[in-house]
């Protein structure tokens, strides 16, 4: 029986504690596990495996880490909290999007967000997690690690970075949720390990012996290394791992052109891109990106009827093309662009036409043309559909009107009233990604104060959002099928940043400001705000704290850095890959 195997179920004082412990006479680690009885090759084959605790999956990431050590020994053990952080870098960061952040000593924080580990070497537990996932969120000891196995797995003396990330590994998985495989009630007769700590109460495909929380698994510890069922395991509840990350500013608005890229972890400059290009633009018009982030739209005007959609590639962060939309611009009115859900086009609303352009190839695919009647103030996707287009468009008779448009023919599925058009319109327009709701500003008459306004997509019925009193609401979004973000602007009067749960009807103010928001955007990986101030153009992020509180804090990352200031443009631009 080997001294480290994995996690031993304890109580201790009321409390269950996961324990990486054995008895004497153990078997060296890296030694080949026990209790393995001519296991099938059939059950080692890779499907989507394992067994989590579902209620204990962190809400957002990245999850905090610190050590619960005095300076001396936070000092001594510097090298040892090098190799649990690149353990777990190199298999649950690495693997999925699990993300992890700080790794220094702990503080009194009541606050704080994450896993608190102590550095023990006692005979028994070993070490341990109190629980699974969050669970230990800002519990002191929370996870407890051994640096230096003089009383509990001496065989790890000399070989001591070898034993610390095989067991950080391990630890960390069940610090995400993640509970011990044999304790699966599927395990097979074959692994005769007994069930050892906090159990899951999800079970994700066949039984996994490669997993790297399975105390059956040949190798102890899994060697360290997540099997491919351990990463579907933490993809299914973290996410694939997080691509590259980039914001891009605005830095030059006014000819000649310029946006800036910035890495968004490092925040240090990747690339100036300069947008000169034929030298005769007056000024950036639009800046968004696509779906997939493959691609960074900069529209650039030389009048109002001449328009070009510049293509960047945000890999390489180099012009793919410069396609002229000008032609498909009505001579009245404004004009809007929206990427399509997958690929490189583009839609682009103009009057009562929908111009569909390949931006990489700097071609029109197809034109979507409404009835002449009808004129598009905004056009938007809905994640979850990819067969239809929604629209907010006047309607003859001074008329709003919400339209569900088939992609392929333009043809009008469905159209519902949406109240009267305003003296002044108004562009804002979201759909949650199931394509269930619509919410725009509606008004009772031409002359009235808007409200903002949910519509039921299936029955067209609409209702005014009490809860809100917010008159004029900006960069509407539906971030999820249940919660809606947009910037109240209220000119001089202090200005808000709110997230609203139209489920709950609770309402969340992520900021007030003196300043006008000049633009906000939601990263959901880390569940932040991204945003910009007039006046103040720098990037800052409101980042999720206990209590449902944000700090605010400013990246560096400088808009309009020269030139003239121009509303109605995004500043910046953050793109995942």
């Amino acid at each position: 029986m080997r001294r480290i195997r994995g996690l031993l179920l304890a109580i201790s004082s009321g409390v269950l504690i996961s324990a990486c412990g054995g008895d004497a006479g153990s078997d060296a680690p890296g030694a080949n596990a026990k209790n393995v009885v001519g296991q099938p090759a059939a059950l080692t084959e890779a499907t989507s495996k394992g067994y989590a605790l579902s209620t204990v999956i962190w809400s957002r990431v990245p999850i905090g880490v610190c050590w619960d050590l005095n300076d001396a020994d936070f000092s001594r053990y510097a090298a040892q909290r090098n190799w649990t952080r690149l353990a777990v870098q190199e298999t649950w960061e690495q693997h999925s999007g699990a993300k992890f952040t700080g790794w220094r000593q702990c503080t009194n924080d009541r606050d704080y967000y994450g896993i608190r580990i102590s550095v023990e070497d006692s005979a028994t537990p070993g070490p341990h997690t109190l629980g699974l996932g969050a669970m230990l969120n800002n519990e002191a000891g929370g996870m407890a690690l051994n640096f230096t196995f003089r009383n509990w797995s001496q065989s790890c003396q000399g070989r001591e970075e070898y034993c610390i990330r095989r067991v950080a590994a391990h630890e960390f998985g069940h610090a995400l949720g993640f509970a011990h495989e044999q304790n699966r009630p599927d395990t097979p007769s074959t692994c005769t390990e007994p069930p050892q700590g906090v159990s899951g109460d999800t079970m994700i495909g066949a039984w996994d012996l490669a997993s790297i929380m399975n105390y059956c698994n040949p190798e102890w510890n899994g060697d360290g290394k997540l099997s491919a069922t351990d990463i579907d395991m933490a993809q299914k509840y973290y996410g694939p791992p997080p691509r590259s990350q980039t914001v891009y500013t605005l830095t030059r608005a006014q000819a000649p052109a310029r946006v800036t890229a910035y890495d968004f972890v490092s925040r240090a400059a990747k690339a100036s891109i300069d947008l000169a290009l034929t030298g005769d633009y007056t000024r950036v018009d639009q800046m968004f990106a696509s779906t997939d982030g493959q691609r960074l739209y900069v529209s650039m005007e030389r009048s109002a009827a001449s328009v070009d959609l510049v293509t960047i590639d945000t890999a390489s962060n180099t012009i793919v093309r410069v396609t002229p939309i000008g032609p498909f611009l009505s001579m009245s009115g404004g004009y809007g662009v929206q990427p399509a859900l997958s690929g490189h086009d583009v839609y682009v609303s103009s009057g009562n036409v929908i111009s569909v352009i390949d931006a990489d190839a700097g071609t029109l695919v197809r034109k979507l043309v409404l009835p002449k009647d009808f004129s598009l103030i905004k056009v938007v996707t809905a994640a979850e559909d990819a067969e239809n287009l929604y629209a907010l468009a006047n309607e003859p008779g001074a008329r709003l009107e919400v339209l569900r448009i088939e992609t392929a023919s333009g043809f009008i599925r469905s159209g519902y009233p949406a109240g009267s058009a305003p003296a002044a319109a108004r562009d804002q327009f979201a759909v949650t990604p199931d394509a269930k709701k619509a919410y725009f500003v509606g008004f009772a008459s031409p002359l009235a104060q808007g409200r903002l306004t949910e519509m039921d997509l299936e029955s067209g019925i609409a209702h005014a959002l009490t809860a809100l009193p917010e008159k004029n609401p900006l960069f509407l979004a539906a971030i999820s099928n249940r919660q809606i973000l947009f910037a109240d602007d209220n000119a001089t009067s202090p200005s808000a940043i709110i997230l609203y749960d139209v489920t709950s009807n609770a309402k969340s103010t992520l900021l007030v400001s003196s300043a006008m928001t000049a633009f906000v955007q939601y990263e959901p990986n880390s569940k932040s705000f991204l945003l910009e101030q007039n006046g103040v153009w720098s990037v800052n992020q409101l980042k999720p704290r206990a209590g449902g509180k944000y700090r605010d804090i400013d990246l560096g990352l400088r808009s309009f850095a020269s030139g003239a200031v121009y509303g109605g443009v995004a500043p910046f631009v953050f793109v995942s890959r």
